[in-house]
């Protein structure tokens, strides 16, 4: 068996990768459209995502992140701190990621 691989395996890769850059461009867009809003958020202290005006480090992002995609990962801070983040995460529908 070694390093071939299934048939459907490759067929199932094919299939995935065809659509890849219309995922992850709309990942991009649905995480900016978060962002903003937990930025104008009032119980909202901090938000991290390079797409934001905001980010320290906006230009650098813009530099190396082709097409102004910059993924779908972001992080925020709210009020209250890591106990009030955990009571957050404890009552909003899954899934999601600490």
């Amino acid at each position: 068996h070694g390093n071939i691989l299934h048939p459907f395996a490759s067929f199932m890769i094919m299939q995935t990768t065809k659509t890849m850059a219309l995922r992850v461009r709309q990942q991009s867009k649905t995480a900016l459209a978060i962002a903003e809003f937990l930025e104008s958020h009032p119980k909202v202290t901090k938000v991290m995502y390079p797409g934001l005006a905001s980010h320290p480090q906006k230009q650098l992002a813009d530099k190396y992140h082709r097409n102004n995609v910059h993924g779908g990962m972001l992080w925020f801070d709210i009020e209250g701190g890591s106990d009030a983040g955990t009571r957050l995460m404890n009552t909003i529908q899954r899934p999601w990621s600490l």
